[in-house]
């Protein structure tokens, strides 16, 4: 191992671990190296299991693991420990066919939350996504809120505010469009909305409306183009936007040709709300 570190054909990962300087140093790499060198202990957590289980927007550089308060060794600037005794490795993690052990959905969301420097937003919106992609629905997080609540544990406020918000939906939003949308509707200053607003229309179709302002009786459907949909799905939006307007309901469509400029339509949303009210 000497000669190989000796000639440049290996470089030092972690005490013991190497990789080839052929090979290139990745987040997927790192990832494997803190596994070999923790020897079975521990698992990635926050951002690095996020990243993993396919969350949106998760290039944080560190790679963040797990282990218990006892677990004490040196590390690499890129390497966050978080040293807890909150640590029960047969009920918090799990392992992957890659291969990987990462934090069981819930435990990742909460050690998610409680990573310095995260926003509400940014946590709502990789909730959203652990929903969407069904590692979590919030009936399950609530419960685990609920067996640690009263634990001193970090982040428990995050994920109150969530369930608080957006618990008693019945359905994650359905695109990274809607949840650009609700950013820009909050920052003009439009009251909160509903999520999938349940509607019984005349024909007896139950819908559920992305984004619902029912005192009111005004609706955004965030969604694509003819140019996904087609004349088929066109034909239909428009349909199902008819039957709402017999019961008295607004329905404005934003598709993705919004999304440059998502604050603009919301503006002309708040508009149409203020009119309304």
């Amino acid at each position: 191992m000497t000669g190989l570190l000796q000639r440049g054909e290996i470089v030092e990962i972690l005490p013991s671990t190497y990789r080839l300087v052929s090979h290139p140093d990745t987040f997927l790499q790192r990832a494997f190296a803190v596994q070999l060198w923790a020897r079975g202990t521990g698992f990635l957590s926050a951002w690095s299991a996020a990243r993993i289980y396919g969350i949106r927007k998760m290039h944080g550089s560190s790679i963040h693991f797990t282990v218990p308060a006892s677990f004490s060794r040196r590390t690499p600037s890129w390497l966050h420990l978080d040293r807890t005794g909150w640590y029960d490795a047969g009920r918090d993690r799990t392992t992957l066919p890659t291969g990987l052990t990462v934090a069981e959905p819930d435990r990742m969301l909460f050690s998610l939350a409680s990573v310095p420097g995260i926003t509400q937003h940014r946590f709502d919106r990789a909730m959203e996504d652990a929903w969407h992609l069904g590692l979590i629905t919030p009936l399950e997080l609530a419960a685990y809120l609920e067996a640690h609540r009263c634990k001193g544990k970090n982040g428990v406020r995050r994920v109150e505010r969530w369930l608080e918000r957006h618990g008693d939906r019945p359905r994650p939003a359905q695109s990274h469009l809607e949840m650009q949308f609700i950013e820009a509707f909050e920052h003009v200053g439009l009251p909160a909305s509903v999520r999938q607003h349940p509607l019984e229309l005349p024909t007896g179709e139950l819908l559920h409306l992305d984004i619902a302002w029912p005192d009111i009786r005004l609706a955004v459907e965030p969604g694509s183009s003819w140019f996904h949909g087609g004349d088929a799905g066109q034909a239909r939006d428009h349909d199902r936007d008819l039957a709402c307007n017999e019961l008295g309901w607004m329905v404005v469509r934003l598709d993705e040709t919004f999304a440059a400029d998502p604050r603009s339509a919301a503006r002309r949303v708040a508009q149409a709300h203020r009119r309304r009210s």
